[in-house]
């Protein structure tokens, strides 16, 4: 019981900073996140699990080289946790990170938003399952 009371405790701490279903950091120029700030935590149930309460969770942090664009993934499903990493795209100096829930059931999509323009570009995916985590890069976009 315990173990549960602390998973609904954690997923509503997380849950609490989400604004329809997105969240994110603006960057501009050189104000970016100091290496090892959270940029955006997101969690949700996995269906259908009743017994153990597993829940699917992301968390996405400024790498040791976020000048270079260097972002760290950390995702769990369950017990199961995989880490890794992606670069933001060549040239892209202004940018916001965002993720957001994907099609998939238990799947986030990270992106990000240009200034000037509404559409949010899908650039990052990260899915679990009972059996494995998997993280990719979905498009790949060049602003040189």
């Amino acid at each position: 019981m315990r173990h549960l009371l602390v998973g609904v405790s954690i997923l509503v701490i997380i849950m609490a900073g989400c604004k329809n279903g997105e969240q994110g950091f603006t960057a501009t120029g050189d104000k970016l996140p100091a290496p090892g700030a959270i940029i955006v935590q997101v969690a949700m149930p996995v269906a259908g699990e009743q017994l153990n309460h597993f829940m699917f969770a992301v968390t996405l942090t400024a790498d040791s080289s976020v000048k270079e664009g260097i972002y760290d993934v950390c995702a769990s499903y369950g017990f199961d946790t995989a880490r890794g990493k992606f670069i933001m795209p060549k040239g892209l100096t202004q940018y916001k990170l965002a993720i957001k829930k994907g099609a998939a059931p238990t799947t986030y999509i990270i992106g990000f938003y240009i200034p000037d323009d509404p559409a949010f570009n899908d650039y990052f995916e990260i899915s679990g399952k009972r059996s494995a985590i998997g993280m990719h890069y979905t498009k790949a976009y060049t602003f040189e």
